[in-house]
């Protein structure tokens, strides 16, 4: 005897919905990343090795956060279709078992 599971549609919906609003969220941190960290070369001195060392630093420390932050929100968009997806998925077959078609 085949087993039927149910899928509770109306929680992949919620799903969806919370992480389109984390994505949403992680815009502003995303952008703070990119453009509002930035620190003129100048701040670090002028003329000395270590200030160049300083600010190479930083701006490599810059570039892998905005990267990280990038990942993780194509991650989460991602996550979000599939889901999405998944959810459209779950609803056809439901309604497939509901009407079936008499050909």
């Amino acid at each position: 005897m085949a087993e039927q599971f149910r899928v509770d549609l109306e929680e992949l919906d919620n799903v969806v919905r919370q992480l389109r609003h984390v994505q949403r969220d992680m815009d502003e941190p995303s952008q703070t990343v990119k453009y509002g960290t930035t620190i003129p070369k100048a701040a670090f001195g002028v003329g000395f090795t270590e200030a160049r060392k300083l600010a190479g630093a930083h701006d490599g420390m810059q570039a892998y956060m905005t990267e990280v932050l990038g990942a993780l929100q194509q991650l989460i968009a991602t996550f979000g279709e599939k889901t999405e997806a998944s959810r459209g998925a779950y609803e056809d077959q439901e309604h497939a078992a509901r009407h079936p078609r008499h050909d």
